[in-house]
């Protein structure tokens, strides 16, 4: 079979670079090849069937859904992941969670894979603060990730709202971790040392002109990178750094913070410029992004009971190990960090529609999104789950029975079908990572179909 290659870039690589992240034993399964023996005992789909909760409706009523949120509700931070960046009963199923835990068991922060600006505008409106807008007109108007601007997202702020202008002594934050705004947050940093520091704020402005330019601001972030050579970059890098060091000094963490970001999202394309070798490209390399995130998501939380949206890969809790040793998730960052105090749930499906941009496409900034179409494949994960569930259900993965046919199937590779903001219109043997379960997840659902996201 003759694959047709793509040029490698981030977008391009990220999913199979987060799935990496998760990876003990990665094998590419190939017609003709011999397969990984499935992971799946008749005890161990037993063990399975026995441990299925049902969930009949994807509301925070639902007695399945409550039982969840009360399981997840044990942890400091809870890790929410998805199946597709593109799909509606994953992203459904985390709202009502949401409120739920809200609700129920006094969550505080709302933490998004997105960046800082975008997601500033989604809390002033959750915040209740007075607006002529509704709440799709606040997600559509946001410079939010596209994959966000969903009726669940718009539901769920609206949610907020309602809930935060009745509950103003127990309010809830909605707060992006990503660093994928460099120049959006270089810019407001500077301009809050000027406010200061005139003198400190021009001694930088040199080297943070060519990320501050009307075009760079307006571009993609990975765009705005390739404008960029790499001497530029590493002298606006540099500078973000000492614009950090100065707002610390000056008393100004937030804006601080704010710089912090700047030189992370600078920091973790480092090779994606004009120029850039992406050849040095590592596992610690593609681990930046993911690194700054966890550790974002633990300051921003600030102690308080957060929960993580983002894709399985992201929140998955585990460093990987073979050859994509060094490659760390966000997950891994938390768990570290937090032990027990942070929980996983990834989701999955037996049959899937969602919404990704073409393999191909990646690199246009305005490419299409076009409905792709998936089933279980033998040897997976959600084909395993699939088999002991026709419903949507929940598994507690982390307090399975300590038997046999438990510790061998956490020790044998699985396939993981997950897909982000692009994925080939029809499946390809290169989908599928095989990894080991181990502890890298706490909870698991499957959903038996997943229907494109309705996006606003």
């Amino acid at each position: 079979m003759t694959h047709r290659h793509v040029p490698l870039s981030r977008r391009n690589f990220l999913l199979a670079s987060a799935s990496v992240a998760i990876v003990s034993a990665c094998a590419t399964s190939v017609p003709g090849e011999d397969q990984p023996e499935l992971a799946a005992t008749p005890s161990m789909a037993g063990t399975l069937t026995a441990a299925a909760v049902p969930i009949f409706s994807l509301t925070p009523e639902d007695p399945g859904v409550a039982s969840l949120a009360s399981r997840l509700a044990g942890a400091r931070i809870a890790g929410l992941g998805e199946a597709t960046h593109g799909s509606h009963e994953d992203a459904l199923l985390k709202s009502a969670l949401i409120q739920a835990l809200v609700q129920d068991h006094d969550l505080r922060v709302v933490l998004l894979e997105a960046n800082r600006t975008g997601t500033a505008q989604l809390d002033a409106y959750a915040s209740a603060a007075p607006t002529g807008l509704l709440a799709a007109d606040a997600v559509r108007q946001a410079p939010v990730f596209r994959i966000l601007k969903t009726e669940v997202m718009a539901d769920l702020l609206s949610w907020l709202r309602g809930w935060n202008a009745v509950n103003g002594d127990r309010p809830v934050r909605v707060i992006g971790v990503d660093c994928q705004a460099s120049s959006q947050d270089a810019g407001d940093a500077l301009a809050a040392l000027a406010a200061v520091n005139s003198g400190a704020a021009e001694a930088l402005a040199d080297a943070l002109a060519p990320i501050l330019t009307p075009d760079a601001r307006a571009a993609r972030h990975d765009l705005m990178l390739k404008q960029l050579t790499s001497a530029q970059r590493l002298a606006a890098e540099s500078a973000c750094r000492s614009l950090e060091a100065e707002l610390n000094s000056a008393g100004l963490p937030d804006a601080a913070f704010t710089a912090r970001r700047a030189w992370q999202g600078l920091n973790a394309f480092e090779h994606e410029t004009s120029d850039g070798d992406m050849t040095r490209a590592t596992p610690e390399y593609w681990s930046r992004r993911d690194v700054f995130m966890g550790e974002n998501a633990i300051t921003l939380a600030k102690g308080q009971p957060a929960v993580f949206w983002g894709h399985n890969s992201h929140v998955a809790g585990g460093r990987p190990g073979g050859d994509s040793a060094g490659y760390v998730p966000s997950g891994a960052v938390l768990r570290e960090r937090l032990g027990t105090d942070y929980i996983v749930l990834i989701q999955d499906f037996a049959e899937a529609s969602f919404l990704a941009i073409p393999t191909a496409e990646t690199l246009k900034p305005d490419a299409p999104q076009v409905a792709v179409q998936r089933v279980a494949r033998p040897g997976t994960l959600n084909a395993l789950l699939a088999s002991v569930s026709k419903t949507t259900s929940w598994f507690d993965i982390a307090r399975l029975p300590d038997t046999a046919a438990v510790r061998d199937w956490r020790a044998a590779p699985i396939g993981l079908d997950w897909y982000g903001y692009a994925a080939s219109e029809a499946p390809q043997p290169q989908d599928l990572l095989n990894v080991a379960p181990r502890s890298l997840f706490d909870l698991m659902v499957i959903h038996p179909k997943l229907t494109p996201s309705r996006m606003l």
